[in-house]
């Protein structure tokens, strides 16, 4: 990972703090919907362009931030992976600011063959959002359990409301939260079937209950980095009992979400964190047999709903399987004679009904494999310049603690597409991966 530079300018300490909260609400869904275009008379959620309320929050930061965010700009040879015995002029291709550019002019320049240039330009700038956010997290360098503490109560309140829906089978709308209402008779609407009837998958706060699943993946994490923190300092006793609820409460969530690919991903994240940190596996032991125990009692509860959503064996669930074998099909029919340059930043729903334009609105949706989906929205280029961002992003010293954050965040980008389709969830990657690596936790005391 690069390493952060160091910049002085004044106001940074409101700064700080204000990227504290900026965390919290980044998974709130409130906003303005500056356009709003059916498609078929229905809703057309991938077409929409919205202002959301952290928006405004990471404008403010940006504008009491600028000079640090400058310094770390002028600076930027320092943040680049070093490359010993080469040229500066190499140094800077091989950046990731460099690359990461490369990838948003080839974005913008889309828009010259796209079927919708406005979500181009609206995506484009979503793009140069989350650079800014990166460069951002390196001029304010916040402190870690801060961050950390941020994520885990976003994801306390998170886990809490969807608990809430799946218990009681019920939702509500507010277009102050930015909620619409999900109901079990609704088309569209997230469920499990199984003889027992239907049961409503739990949203929470966000758009799908997959997305809800990978945000409470990324701060469950952070909540077990947080208590690892606090399990060998000087912490009270109780601080590290309310994590632990914490974690329960999200775990909970993640599994009234019945999110496969979440499911997967927080358990591999878990896995890795137990081979790779030795120093870890003591204070490591409760946060796992806590997530374990969560899940396996609520699996042992809800035995048929989980037991169909595992295995595929219900109706809705094979046709989920056949609809994602299905979406890959259409994504080799749109790339076939624009396979070297796409169809267009965030166009890929556009293109999918110029090509096939009498289907119900809600079947319009991005092939869940993001990598498909880049290759798709921007050909092999596209494809060609995010694996290059990666490569660099896990050639870097401290891989060990990346991955902890890096495998799930992989593993749902290999069965999803919300980490380029959703704005909070694009900006939310770009925080689990900017983490700086943790120092290990102290012994404990005695």
């Amino acid at each position: 990972m690069v390493n952060t530079v160091s910049v002085t300018w004044s106001g940074g300490k409101i700064g700080e703090y204000l990227f504290y909260l900026f965390i919290f609400f980044l998974p709130w869904q409130t906003r303005w919907i500056v356009w709003d275009p059916a498609l078929n008379g229905g809703v057309w959620e991938y077409g929409r362009v919205s202002l959301y309320g952290w928006d405004i929050i990471l404008i403010l930061l940006l504008l009491l931030s600028w000079p640090g965010v400058v310094g770390v700009v002028k600076d930027w040879q320092r943040v680049v992976p070093q490359l010993k015995n080469q040229k500066s002029e190499i140094k800077m291709f091989f950046s990731p600011l460099v690359i990461f550019l490369l990838l948003v002019a080839l974005g913008f320049c889309s828009t010259l063959w796209a079927p919708s240039s406005v979500l181009v330009l609206y995506w484009g700038l979503r793009l140069l959002e989350a650079g800014a956010l990166w460069l951002l997290f390196r001029a304010l360098q916040p402190k870690l359990e801060l961050v950390w503490l941020s994520l885990a109560a976003s994801g306390v309140v998170q886990g809490l409301w969807g608990s809430w829906q799946f218990l009681s089978q019920n939702t509500f709308s507010n277009k102050w939260l930015g909620v619409a209402e999900h109901s079990l008779a609704q088309p569209g609407t997230s469920v499990v079937l199984t003889s027992a009837g239907r049961w409503l998958r739990a949203y929470g706060g966000q758009v799908h209950p997959n997305v809800l699943g990978g945000l409470l993946v990324i701060t469950s994490l952070a909540t077990v980095w947080l208590y690892l923190g606090r399990k060998g300092s000087l912490a009270k006793p109780y601080q590290s009992y309310l994590l632990l609820a914490g974690l329960v409460v999200q775990t909970a969530g993640l599994f009234f979400s019945f999110s496969r690919g979440a499911w997967l991903a927080l358990l591999l994240a878990l896995a890795v964190w137990w081979l790779l940190h030795q120093q870890h596996r003591r204070a490591l032991c409760l946060p796992v047999v806590v997530t374990l125990a969560t899940l396996v009692f609520l699996g042992y509860q809800f035995w048929e709903p989980t037991v169909g959503r595992l295995f595929g064996s219900g109706q809705l669930e094979q046709q989920s399987l056949d609809d994602r074998v299905g979406e890959v099909g259409e994504s080799t029919t749109l790339l076939h004679t624009v396979w070297w340059r796409g169809v267009g930043l965030g166009n890929y729903t556009a293109a999918l009904y110029d090509a096939q334009p009498k289907l119900s609105s809600y079947l319009y949706q991005p092939v869940h494999n993001l990598f498909a989906l880049v290759l798709t929205e921007l050909g092999v280029a596209g494809l060609g310049l995010l694996l290059w961002l990666l490569w660099l992003y896990v050639s870097g010293p401290s891989l060990r603690y990346d991955l902890v954050f890096l495998v799930p965040v992989l593993t749902v980008a290999l069965l999803d597409h919300y980490w380029w389709t959703s704005a909070s969830m694009l900006l939310l990657g770009v925080v689990a991966l900017s983490l700086p690596p943790p120092q290990p936790p102290p012994p404990p005391t005695a």
